[in-house]
């Protein structure tokens, strides 16, 4: 019998949460495989990230830019139509955070990591997604205590 290969998405960012999701891809031991493709929100960042895979770039957003947010949720659910990965596994962000839901609609599995910056409560896209995530990672052990839905397993440092 022949194990399945998992189609592997990882994401994050620009800034401090491609910084985690970069520490957490130098622990190759920890993952079934390396990530098929990567998705990212910034131009900058395809050099480093295509060393390792195909890269996407579906530009930044947030609440404050609605038109902004529905254009990088267009880009994300084609990108979600044309790979179908069957894991995300991300560092967060709401343009992430709109991947992951699209990516959702196919039945995959996400794997949301909650940035280690939030001390006090989970991020604005952490708290949409951990709705639907099927594993969602806090980065404290205090705000898992307080929600049935978050694990601590540890921080990225």
């Amino acid at each position: 019998m022949t194990k399945k290969t998992l189609k592997i998405c990882a994401g994050a960012s620009s800034g401090g949460h491609m910084n985690q999701l970069l520490k957490l891809l130098e622990h190759t031991a920890s993952w079934p495989q390396q990530p098929a493709f990567y998705v990212t929100t910034l131009d900058e960042l395809t050099p480093l990230l295509s060393e390792r895979g195909l890269v996407y770039v579906v530009g930044e957003c947030n609440r404050r830019h609605p038109l902004r947010a529905l254009r990088t949720f267009f880009r994300c659910s084609r990108i979600a139509i044309k790979e179908r990965p069957d894991v995300v596994i991300t560092t967060g962000s709401m343009p992430l955070a709109l991947f992951c839901l699209t990516a959702k609609m196919f039945s995959t599995k996400i794997v949301w990591i909650d940035s280690v910056a939030n001390i006090e409560r989970f991020s604005m896209s952490g708290r949409l997604v951990r709705h639907f995530a099927d594993l969602f990672l806090t980065q404290w052990p205090e705000l898992a205590k307080n929600d049935s839905k978050a694990e601590y397993v540890g921080a990225i440092l």
